[in-house]
């Protein structure tokens, strides 16, 4: 007994008794429906309906009705008539494609586990060779372990970069501005203070002028 509210699966009923009770409940409901929709839509609506243990199909409105609404259906055009035949097998289409979609993408999964299997092995020295494995397969795994050395060179390249700033060595001071300084000036003479003022200048002096000069500033006696 489906309780109020609850929703009713539909799919075949086992039980004999339990199926026969639904066929006695629900054909009336299946006949009423067609009513309604017959005198609401005003479209010819016709129903046949086999019940297992009678020997006379239910028919609805009546057997003429029945008879002519399948007479208007056979009388159709051939293209008319292929129509719901051709959605009918565009849909069929619809769900092939979507099938062979889902048993290529578990395929998919099936080979990726292989091969994880089989790296698996490989490293943990479980498997010596590939030898006994399809050529398929055996690409494959080449394949993906170029995938994953490569990867793993783009990581150890990133981590370079980002580890560069600190082996660097640092920068040199910034220069400092040293004055200028005359030493020149800096060097006072303790003798011939005059000598120098005389040599300043452009003419230069004679011999004799020179050893005058040489014994004023005291250096010769």
């Amino acid at each position: 007994m489906v309780r109020k509210g609850e929703k009713v699966k539909i799919e075949y009923i086992e039980d004999n008794k339990k199926r026969k009770a639904a066929l006695r409940k629900r054909l009336p409901i299946v006949l009423k429906k067609a009513r309604e929709l017959s005198v609401m839509c005003d479209v010819p609506v016709a129903v046949i309906a086999y019940c297992p243990g009678e020997s006379q199909p239910v028919v609805w409105p009546s057997p003429e009705a029945v008879s002519d609404v399948l007479r208007k259906y056979r009388d159709l055009p051939d293209l008319d008539c292929c129509k719901n035949n051709l959605k009918s097998t565009e849909y069929l289409k619809q769900i092939n494609g979507k099938l062979r979609a889902k048993l290529s993408n578990v395929q998919r999964q099936i080979r990726d586990q292989e091969i994880k299997l089989v790296l698996s092995d490989s490293i943990a020295g479980r498997r010596k060779s590939l030898d006994d494995l399809p050529i398929e397969m055996v690409t494959s795994v080449g394949s993906r372990v170029d995938d994953k050395l490569q990867a793993v060179m783009a990581r150890l390249q990133q981590l370079r970069l980002a580890a560069a700033p600190a082996l660097l060595p640092p920068p040199p001071p910034a220069p400092v501005d040293v004055p200028v300084v005359d030493t020149l000036a800096m060097v006072q003479p303790r003798h011939g203070s005059h000598l120098f003022e005389v040599l300043d200048g452009s003419n230069l002096p004679t011999t004799e002028e020179m050893h005058a000069l040489f014994v004023q500033a005291g250096l010769f006696s």
